[in-house]
């Protein structure tokens, strides 16, 4: 986990709906005050992986022309190599 992000109190009112939207996808802050902690700002609970939420992310994305499909595939194919059926799962991303 990263050192959470410091802010001033006037960045973090100003920039509250960011602030918020980066605490929901797993990053934390601290606000700070004349130099001094006043609060933190963190999600919920520790972010876990989420095999659903990277399905969901892959499934609503449009494939590019400069490369970021082909990265993909690779990084599946080295996690554990190319399995059965794999090509299949995985046409869409050649449409």
């Amino acid at each position: 986990m990263h050192p959470p992000t410091v802010l001033t109190a006037t960045e973090a009112s100003r920039n509250f709906a960011a602030v918020l939207e980066r605490a929901k996808l797993g990053e934390c802050f601290t606000v700070v005050k004349n130099r001094k902690p006043l609060a933190r700002i963190m999600p919920p609970e520790e972010p876990k992986p989420n095999g659903a939420a990277i399905r969901a992310f892959l499934e609503s994305w449009e494939p590019d022309e400069v490369g970021f499909t082909d990265d993909i595939v690779s990084v599946i194919e080295s996690m554990r190599g190319p399995q059965e059926g794999d090509q299949e799962r995985m046409a869409w991303l050649d449409d």
